[in-house]
């Protein structure tokens, strides 16, 4: 089988962690802008604060130089009347404050009721002229001219021509009574971003102030306000001033940051890869090796192409839940073969224990306590087919189901086209009943039924009985429609024992021959004249019983399987056939056990011999009267053994004994002649001459005899 070992997980678990990973690294990088504009956020807001706290220590230092200026003679207008020179005195000190306010490099000074202002550019300047220089419409001089006349205790702020005016006011003494003062700072528009810019470090958008609802300074053409989405604002301590900054919409992916953290996410993915490559080899290997093991199990077609380990396993789990199935048919087919098989050996009468045992695996109910047989033919065989009795058969075990007191089993014989019905019933009373339900089952497939009934047993071992007189019934019906004018006489049937003993007197002789003579013999009388099978079944007993009896008083052990087939035997020819086996097996064994007695005799009389040769009168006669057998038999046996005659073995025997007493040197030779049986010394040394080619008395003294 051409197997390529392709991993089937890793494309699952590749896909898988592309996936997990396009999904952690959206996670992460949302997770990381969300971060990085919060991060920003915090840092705009940061800034924010820091210019709205610049702001307002400005406002603060304007407010302590107007204070400053207040409590220094120098700027008193007594001071500045007393003499011209004083004022400029002044203008020359005041020049200073140009530099106080980080803000601007700009400011004046202006006393109530006057037409001129003091610069810090170190001149005295006309009003009108000064706000002729500065490029205010006439709406905004008016406006600027009302707030330095009428003093506030607040910081006024004025915006005109792009510049922001901040004006603080304050009280001076003049002779007897008190008038104001207004300082004012003047921050322009470009100095103000620079400083903005300059305290936050650098800060691109929308960045507007605003004094209360008033916008002072936007370094875009429209300023941002707090309505607006993503406005970062900052306010003083008193609220006056609020500064709004929209910062721009920096791109995330030009942060810094980001080649850092995309060469992380591809680390990340990396070893995620790698992982997944990993756990898919694992996951994978646990396959492999089943595959390797059931592959020595199952037998794979070469024309199957498996692609991996998974496929090959899916297609042997696929065989082997087919040859499952074919196993559990063919265990089902042959559960019903051996059902049928225990019931046809009870209606044959083999009942055992082990029958019993089977009864109950096989969950065949049959608790009685009355049974009985119906056998059921049809007169019209040649239109009964083998799939019309399965359906019959179908039928009638259906008529169990109905009442679970009574059951019913059947028996089907497709060759002679018949079958037995095994019934087991509660009370007697209802055999009537059954039957006839039987019968009408029978009868509405549409075919005339020959139905036979047996008597009711109450034990199992008797249930042949019922089948054999259920199927006397069958035969006798059937031979009436056969003559049903009963014209001509029955032949009475005449049973004849004689041959049976004629079959023993053969068995004994273990003459196979004449044995198989007598049994055809004693068959053709059950094939002369109509017999009942009832009649049938004890004349196949008899013989049984006749051969069983035979065997134990001889002592042969019979074949099981023939035993068997005369039992199981339903006709004449079946019946010969198990009986020729019986008779040939029974002839062997006892020509065996006589081969063996020969032998065990002839062994016994070698005995006899060897244990006897030494006596003076051991002739052949007196062996065979000692051993009760002839001397032809003694012959023969010494023949056998040996491969002497009689007399050289006697010979042989003394002349080998008479060497082992002359070697011993105790005897001499006439008294060793008289230990080996001799009454002659003369003829024993011829002999001993002849067989050894020395005299006695020279073996004795050490010559060697001639090889």
């Amino acid at each position: 089988m051409n197997l390529k070992r392709k991993n089937p997980y890793l494309i699952s678990y590749l896909s898988l962690a592309i996936v997990c990973c396009i999904a952690l690294s959206v996670i992460f990088f949302y997770i990381n802008y969300i971060s990085f504009r919060e991060t920003q956020t915090n840092y705009y807001q940061k800034k924010v604060e820091l210019l709205i706290d610049d702001l307002e220590n400005q406002i603060e230092l304007i407010e302590k130089t107007a204070l400053e200026i207040s409590y220094n003679n120098k700027y008193q207008p007594f001071y500045l009347k007393q003499n011209k020179y004083n004022e400029t005195l002044l203008v020359n000190d005041f020049e200073q404050y140009g530099h106080y306010c980080a803000l601007t490099e700009e400011c004046f000074l202006y006393y109530e009721g006057s037409d001129k202002i003091f610069h810090s550019d170190g001149n005295t300047i006309d009003l009108k002229v000064y706000l002729t220089r500065k490029n205010l419409s006439q709406e905004e001089r008016d406006e600027f001219q009302s707030l330095l006349s009428v003093p506030s205790n607040e910081m006024p702020t004025l915006t005109a021509a792009g510049n922001i005016y901040l004006l603080q006011s304050f009280k001076v003494s003049d002779s007897t009574q008190k008038i104001w003062a207004v300082l004012g700072f003047v921050i322009h528009h470009d100095e103000l971003g620079e400083r903005f810019q300059l305290v936050s470090g650098g800060m691109k958008g929308n960045l507007s102030l605003y004094l209360s609802d008033t916008l002072l300074y936007s370094n875009q053409k429209t300023g941002c306000s707090t309505e607006q989405k993503g406005v970062l604002t900052a306010t003083t301590d008193d609220g006056s001033y609020t500064i709004c900054y929209l910062p721009d919409g920096d791109d995330y992916l030009m942060s810094g940051l980001i080649p850092l953290q995309l060469l992380l996410v591809l680390t990340d993915i990396l070893l995620v890869l790698v992982i997944a490559n990993m756990f898919a080899r694992k996951s994978y290997r646990p396959i492999q090796a089943m595959s390797d093991k059931y592959r020595k199990n199952v037998t794979l077609s070469e024309d199957i192409r498996c692609e991996n380990a998974l496929e090959e396993i899916n297609y042997m789990m696929d065989s082997m839940l087919k040859s499952n199935m074919m196993a559990n048919m063919q265990i089902e087919q042959k559960q019903e073969m051996l059902r049928r098989q225990i019931l046809r050996m009870l209606i044959n009468g083999n009942y055992s224990l082990d029958v019993q045992a089977y009864l109950e695996k096989l969950q065949i109910r049959l608790p009685g306590p009355y049974f009985y047989v119906i056998s059921v033919t049809f007169s019209h065989q040649e239109d009964v087919t083998e799939k019309f009795l399965s359906r019959l058969q179908d039928e009638l075990e259906k008529i169990s189901a109905n009442d679970e007191l009574e059951y019913v089993y059947t028996i089907c014989n497709f060759e002679q086209k018949h079958m037995n019905v095994i019934c087991s019933i509660t009370e007697k009373e209802r055999k009537e009943e059954l039957t006839e339900c039987v019968c009408e089952v029978a009868a509405s497939f549409g075919y005339e039924p020959v139905v036979g009934v047996g008597n009711i047993c109450q034990k199992l071992t008797s249930l042949s009985a019922s089948w054999l007189e259920s199927m006397d019934n069958i035969h006798d019906q059937l031979h009436k429609q056969e003559e049903p004018d009963n014209s001509r006489a029955q032949q009475e049937y005449v049973y004849d024992s004689g041959e049976l003993y004629r079959i023993s007197a053969a068995l004994i002789n273990g003459d196979e021959t004449g044995a198989e003579e007598s049994l055809n013999r004693y068959t053709a009388q059950l094939e002369n004249g109509p017999i009942s099978l009832l009649m049938q079944q004890y004349i196949f007993a008899e013989f049984l019983s006749e051969v069983t009896r035979v065997s134990k008083e001889y002592h042969v052990n019979l074949s099981k399987q023939s035993i068997s087939l005369i039992i199981s035997a339903k006709n004449v020819d079946a019946f010969k056939d198990a009986s020729r086996s019986l008779i040939h097996d029974f002839c062997e064994k006892i020509k065996a056990m006589q081969n063996q007695a020969e032998n065990d005799k002839s062994y016994q009389i070698c005995e006899y011999v060897n244990n006897h040769f030494a006596e003076y009168d051991i002739s052949i006669e007196k062996v065979a009267a000692s051993l009760n057998t002839s001397a032809a038999a003694v012959r023969q046996a010494i023949f056998k053994h040996t491969g002497k005659m009689y007399k050289d073995y006697i010979i042989y025997l003394r002349i080998e004994y008479a060497k082992t007493l002359l070697l011993k040197g105790d005897l001499t030779v006439a008294e060793t002649c008289q230990q080996v049986g001799y009454g002659s010394i003369p003829y024993f040394v011829q002999l001993f001459k002849e067989m050894t080619g020395v005299t006695p008395a020279k073996f004795k003294n050490g010559e060697h005899p001639k090889k």
